[in-house]
């Protein structure tokens, strides 16, 4: 282990420098540290290295340096000079020492600048305010640390305006973008989870059928992985071009009031809980860098620890954050489904949410008539009797103004499933009148899962009225960044 022994000073009651040697071990390969330019008058930029990391890496004070640019925005090198009657070292620069008597921890303070415009300039990009410093013996390295915000918005080019990367979705949303307004499916991340009572079933795919199935415009990309076990990378090398909108819909189980506080925190000590996928999110974040990020929960999450660090973390890296959380019947939707939708955006152009407007006064039963026919007569369920009994079970009739929130569990006729209740007998809903109800396009296609996974789709999808809504505020936001830059340009 290399060593070291350098002068440390202290101050005593007098107020005098006294040195004391100290060993300090030495680190055989480097030692880093981030820095920040310092602003000058007129838009200058300078470098400044202050640090006890100099002498260690044998930048001593009075030693001679040489600086050297890496290429256009690819950093610069810093030598020290070994032989200085070498004719070929050219200009050099010397390692200054500052005196600070008064001043306890380091009353001498070694440091090198760099603060020559032309190898600044082309050394590192304008918009550039970080750095991060490499030292070695004998020789620094500075790279740029890229500005999260300046990357994202170089992604929203002309060619990617309306292309999306969708993750954790079974293409309902994604067929009403493509479909009405207009957006290019560019890649997919969806994998069903795997839950235990599937255990003798591999259903991981069927989300990513039913995309296929739906997207008329074709699709570069299907990632059909688990989320926690991507390769960020891979997915990015894979897409080859950028895209400006990322649309994901976290799973929610963990942050439904459906999930009792207990199986919530049993599914934490069985790592079956997706609470942590948020992480995973901010990976492909930081990979892709989009331009526009579009969430898609329950109003729980948004509440949680996990969302409050997701959006600081976000706001950080230099997106505006934007959040409503709504009932899809304020959107022209028939049901009572409440979801959030958070938008966070680093273009610079004003993004608002379309005002609510008053909600449905009269009945829905026109719309649930034409559908009776198709619905099967389930009077003869216990499980639904028992919720009708203790309260639990849902229901549609001649007054309704507009159908209980259609959940995931229905399928399996839970007590609070959803029935329309009719001359004292219960009918299931149809799949047609779900999609209606839900808003759903009747050609979207579910002939490619079990009618089983087709309800669950279904129940755990968007109010399609209430989603269009915030596509459309997303969409006018994309446009008027692009029409403000090329006016400007």
């Amino acid at each position: 282990m290399a060593a070291l022994l350098l002068p440390s000073h202290s101050i005593n009651k007098k107020g005098d420098t006294m040195n004391m040697v100290k060993t300090f071990s030495i680190p055989s390969e480097k030692a880093t540290k981030q820095l920040k330019f310092k602003t000058l008058s007129g838009n200058k930029r300078k470098i400044v290295i202050s640090s006890n990391w100099l002498t260690i890496m044998n930048f001593n004070p009075d030693d001679r340096f040489v600086e050297k640019s890496l290429g256009p925005n690819k950093g610069m090198v810093i030598n020290k000079v070994q032989d200085l009657f070498d004719e070929q070292v050219g200009k050099t620069k010397k390692v200054h020492v500052r005196s600070y008597p008064k001043r306890k921890n380091n009353p001498l303070e070694t440091l090198l600048e760099v603060a020559s415009q032309k190898i600044i300039d082309e050394s590192f990009p304008q918009d550039c305010e970080k750095l991060h410093v490499i030292f070695e013996s004998n020789r620094i390295t500075i790279l740029p640390i890229s500005n999260f915000q300046a990357e994202a918005i170089a992604n929203a080019t002309q060619e990617s305006r309306y292309d999306v990367f969708a993750a954790c979705t079974s293409g309902v949303d994604l067929y009403s973008m493509e479909n009405t307004h207009g957006f290019r499916i560019h890649s997919c991340l969806e994998w069903r989870p795997q839950e235990k009572r599937n255990k003798d079933q591999d259903l991981t795919e069927t989300g990513a059928l039913t995309v296929l199935r739906n997207l008329g415009h074709g699709i570069k990309n299907l990632f059909n992985e688990d989320i926690t076990n991507i390769n960020t990378k891979f997915i990015k090398d894979s897409m080859g071009t950028p895209v400006t909108t990322f649309i994901v819909s976290p799973q929610c189980d963990d942050f439904t009031n459906l999930k009792s506080p207990g199986s919530k925190q049993n599914s934490i000590l069985d790592l079956s809980s997706t609470i942590d996928m948020a992480y995973d999110i901010l990976r492909l974040i930081e990979e892709l860098k989009p331009p526009v990020i579009v969430f898609e929960q329950v109003p729980g999450w948004y509440k949680s620890d996990i969302y409050k660090m997701l959006e600081l973390r976000l706001r950080r890296f230099g997106y505006t954050a934007n959040l409503l959380v709504a009932d899809s019947r304020q959107y022209g939707g028939l049901t009572g489904r409440r979801r959030g939708y958070a938008v966070f955006s680093a273009l610079q152009a004003p993004f608002a949410f379309e005002e609510p407007e008053a909600k449905r006064t009269g009945s829905i039963w026109d719309i649930v008539k034409k559908h009776l026919p198709m619905c099967r007569d389930v009077t003869h369920s216990k499980s639904l009797q028992d919720g009708k009994t203790t309260g639990r079970l849902r229901t549609i009739n001649r007054e309704s103004t507009s159908s209980p929130t259609i959940i995931k569990s229905m399928m399996r006729m839970a007590k609070d499933s959803i029935v329309i209740e009719h001359d004292g007998r219960f009918f299931w809903p149809c799949e047609a009148l779900i999609k209606e109800l839900m808003g759903i396009s009747q050609k979207f296609k579910l002939d490619c899962v079990s009618g089983e996974i087709g309800g669950e789709i279904l129940g755990q999808s968007i109010c399609v009225n209430h989603h269009d809504s915030i596509i459309r505020s997303v969409k006018r936001h994309i446009d008027v960044f692009f029409e403000s830059s090329y006016k400007t340009a």
